[in-house]
């Protein structure tokens, strides 16, 4: 009988963990079909509050209510692949600017560790906002993966190591360590033109991919074919 009641248990418990990770699973699916190109921002990642280095709140999309703005969201702030992300987008920062492009980096690290990010990747007196997410509110809106395979599987290993041969190396996790990044790009006003969904250490949007999005956007203003 007491076998008989511990099989009942488990079933009974599969038949109420089912309904839950559907939910889950559905929930994750809805989030994906809202954050994608043509779509206007959720509304949920326009208010998710972010933290600048004062500490201060602010609502993310302010960042796009007036300009294009690109919005990268990092690992954490010590991350070999989001270090590898800045040396490949810190020479392009002052064309985007020429384009009417703001670029935000959201982390999810203390206000503390902003400060030192901004220090170690020389973002000082660049046109570039920093901001951070401890809650992780805005990387869930953006349909983000949190992931500890994109961490720590083997790919993402393998990464690591190539990473280090181009001189990036993680140092202590300065936010989420298994929180995957991203990459958006959102017109002025709120419409996605671009998005990028990472899915381990590494793998970020090619940055001239949206540099080349800002300039087919001036030029579109311009009446330019």
């Amino acid at each position: 009988m007491i076998c008989e009641a511990g099989d009942w248990l488990r079933a009974t418990s599969r038949r109420l963990e089912l309904p839950a990770t559907a939910r889950i699973a559905q929930r994750s699916r809805d989030i994906l079909d809202a954050v994608d190109v043509g779509s206007p921002v959720p509304e949920a990642l326009a208010r998710a509050s972010v933290l600048d280095a004062a500490g201060d709140g602010h609502a993310l999309g302010e960042a796009w209510a007036a300009a294009d703005a690109i919005v990268i969201f990092v690992r954490h702030f010590a991350c070999a692949g989001c270090s590898d992300h800045l040396a490949e987008l810190r020479p392009r920062l002052a064309e985007l600017a020429a384009l009417a492009t703001g670029v935000v980096i959201v982390g999810s690290g203390t206000v503390e560790q902003l400060a030192a990010f901004v220090a170690v990747q020389q973002l000082a007196g660049h046109p570039i906002e920093v901001v951070t997410d401890p809650t992780l509110a805005a990387y869930r809106a953006a349909g983000l993966e949190r992931s500890r395979l994109g961490t720590l599987g083997p790919r993402a290993l393998a990464n690591l190591g190539l990473l280090a041969l181009r001189g990036h190396t993680s140092g202590r996790a300065c936010g989420d360590l298994y929180q995957q990044g991203g990459t958006l790009y959102v017109r002025r006003g709120g419409e996605l033109a671009f998005v990028h969904r990472s899915t381990r250490i590494g793998d970020h949007a090619p940055v001239a991919q949206v540099v080349a999005l800002a300039l087919a956007a001036r030029a579109d203003e311009a009446g330019v074919a």
